[in-house]
């Protein structure tokens, strides 16, 4: 069973233990009014913030070479990236990101998942190559 001692640990380490793994990525957000209707932003202007993450390139590799396949109910294509961000770097955000660029790679962000076990530590971010 997992103590609050374990969870604080496992929050206090994952710098630790992903560090070597991480790359720079560049989120892109909006910024400006909410329309009280529809939730979106409008008038906003593109702000841009450079973080570290962990980054999973899917490829075609998995899944037996198909283009495309589900896993946990989430379907992924070929080109699609899996990001990795500390919650404490994209908090104040993450309802707000649109876009992030790897690799010289444009992506458009599909979801934003805050995870971790006990406490949330990070969000899981899953975008989507723009060709």
């Amino acid at each position: 069973m997992l103590t609050d001692a374990d969870i604080d640990f496992m929050r206090n380490t994952r710098e630790e233990i992903t560090k070597k793994r991480e790359r720079l990525v560049t989120l892109t957000y909006a910024d400006g009014t909410v329309d009280e209707y529809t939730g979106e932003i409008v008038d906003g202007r593109p702000i841009e913030r450079t973080v570290s993450s962990v980054v999973t390139e899917l490829s075609s590799s998995s899944s037996a070479g198909a283009e495309r396949y589900m896993e946990n109910g989430i379907q992924y294509e070929k080109g699609d990236i899996w990001l990795s961000v500390a919650i404490d770097f994209i908090w104040d955000i993450a309802d707000k990101m649109t876009h992030v660029s790897h690799d010289g790679k444009d992506y458009t962000i599909l979801a934003a998942d805050k995870k971790g076990i006990g406490k949330r530590n990070r969000y899981e971010i899953l975008g989507r190559l723009v060709s």
